[in-house]
Formats: structure tokens, C-alpha cells, sequence
């Protein structure tokens, strides 16, 4: 058989882009262009663009796929396409797995084109501190009140490219916010064993609950269940909770990303707050 080779994505432009949109800014300047590099993932799209390339290439779609871990545990399947016109639960794991394999290839991309050297810029123009972090964490509707301190901190770690203390303090305050907000919206994020004894569900059933697309929105649900909790994905919340991430695991693309779309949640509704109180300031002065 021969060998077939396509040409390499250049990512020259980009990162010159990525790098520029931060360079000569206030720190609160440089951070927003930061926060805003990329926005949220299209579900729907992905799941569009999935779709169509596995019914135009439905040879490929004709084959189920195992998921291997490092040591070679199978951890995930998926089944092959139907050839019927009514799309089954079957399809919909692999539909499902082709989309968390499309978005993991854009995250790489992201975070090498633009992500990792626009924080480098950062780093090289700006000496932002913890507290700084802390307050931008504060005023985000996603962060629970008592837990912007431990959010700041994750931040301000991935900032300083420390992402194995950013990832092993921010997947738990994240699995946090997620069943906080569930909990507010009315939704069951407890189990009650035979013994009367009632335990907090993990995140893997916390995503899955009927009220996770209302209170989060289809595209913010489906980057939570890729990044963290998804065989089929990166899976950081159960890989770090059972202790299966080693260093390198921890400054992934998976793992920049990660820390990113948490800073992205943080720092927008911050710079909204904050440009809103100076907006009234200066409306009472003129008054």
C-alpha cells in the first residue's frame, strides 16, 4: 500500500493575529481581546458537519470504534451507522463521538494558533497578580459566591503556565458550578441509597440531567461534556479524579483549553460589570 500524506495546516498568519490582538493594550484591554479570540463552540454546526461527512463518506460510517486508554483499557464504543432514514440511539453515539473527534481537532488548533501565543504576549507586557484573578471571578453569574477565590487562583496558575495546579484546582470548582446551578434550577443532583443515606452525584450524571441544556445553553453544555466528562473526549474530570493524568496530560491542548473557556466565563461578565459602573459614575457626575 502507499503512502498518502496531505500538506500541514500553516498557522503562521494566525499566531501572528492572536499576538497582535493583545500587544501595546491596558492589561484590562489586552485580557478582553484574550477572553475573546474564539468564541463558544457551535454545537449545531459540529453536529451538522459530522452528519454530512459521515453520510457522504458512509463507507467509514459502516465501521463501529473502540476508544483506548493509555494502558490499552477499552473505554469507549461506538457503533456503526444505520443505513435507515430514521436516525437511532446508535447514530447518535456516533454521530456524537465524530463531533467530540472534529472539536478536538479545532481546541489543538486553537490553542497553538492563538491561545499559547497570546499569553505569552500577556506574560511579556503585563505582571497580573492572584488577587486580580479573584476579582475578576467575583462578579461571573457561572462562579458560586464563596468559590471566586479558588476560581482566581486556578486562573491566575494558568496564567503563570502552571496548568497542573490550574487543572487540579479548576475541575472541581467546575463540577461545583455545575451542580450549584442545577440545584438552583429545580433539578435532582442527589441519589438516595437503600440505607437512607443520600450522596451527591458525580458530574458524568450532572450532565446528563433534563435540565442542563436550560440552564446552560447547548453550546457551553457540549464543551463541559467534551472536555471533562466524555470517554470519547479528553475526559479530565474522571482522568484527574482517579489520578490518570500525568504531567504532560496536564499542559494538553485539552487542558489550555480548558483553563481558557473558564477564563472566558470569568473575565466577560467582569469587564461587562465593571464598564457598566463607570458608564453610571460618569452619568451621576454629568448630572
Amino acid at each position: 500500500m502507499g503512502l498518502i500524506q496531505t500538506p500541514g495546516v500553516d498557522l503562521t498568519q494566525i499566531v501572528e493575529n492572536a499576538r497582535q490582538s493583545v500587544t501595546g493594550k491596558s492589561a484590562q484591554e489586552a485580557l478582553l481581546a484574550f477572553a475573546n479570540l474564539y468564541g463558544d463552540a457551535n454545537a449545531e454546526e459540529l453536529r451538522r458537519r459530522a452528519l454530512q461527512r459521515m453520510r457522504l463518506h458512509s463507507l467509514q460510517s459502516l465501521f463501529a470504534g473502540t476508544v483506548l486508554s493509555r494502558d490499552g483499557r477499552v473505554i469507549a464504543k461506538h457503533p456503526a451507522m444505520s443505513l435507515g432514514g430514521e436516525l437511532t440511539e446508535d447514530d447518535e453515539t456516533a454521530i456524537r463521538a465524530e463531533m467530540i473527534r472534529d472539536y478536538g481537532i479545532l481546541v489543538s488548533i486553537m490553542v497553538q494558533g492563538g491561545i499559547w501565543p497570546a499569553l505569552e504576549v500577556l506574560l511579556l507586557e503585563h505582571r497580573l497578580c492572584e488577587g486580580d484573578f479573584v476579582e475578576v471571578s467575583r462578579p461571573s453569574p457561572l462562579v458560586p459566591k464563596e468559590r471566586a477565590g479558588l476560581f482566581g487562583k486556578a486562573l491566575f496558575a494558568g496564567y503563570e503556565r502552571d496548568f497542573v495546579t490550574a487543572l487540579h484546582l479548576l475541575v472541581p470548582q467546575i463540577e461545583h458550578m455545575v451542580r450549584v446551578h442545577l440545584k438552583e434550577a429545580g433539578a435532582q443532583t442527589t441519589n438516595l441509597d437503600k440505607d437512607g443515606i443520600q450522596s451527591e452525584n458525580g458530574m458524568n450524571t450532572l450532565m446528563e440531567l433534563p435540565e442542563v441544556d436550560r440552564v446552560f445553553g447547548k453550546n457551553l453544555t457540549f464543551e463541559l461534556k467534551s472536555l471533562f466528562c466524555d470517554a470519547f473526549g479528553p475526559n479530565l474530570r474522571n482522568e484527574l479524579a482517579h489520578g490518570l493524568l500525568d504531567e504532560a496530560e496536564c499542559r494538553s491542548p485539552y487542558a489550555i483549553y480548558a483553563w481558557w473557556r473558564a477564563l472566558r466565563l470569568t473575565f466577560k461578565p467582569w469587564w461587562h460589570a465593571a464598564h457598566n459602573n463607570s458608564a453610571r459614575d460618569k452619568s451621576d457626575e454629568g448630572g
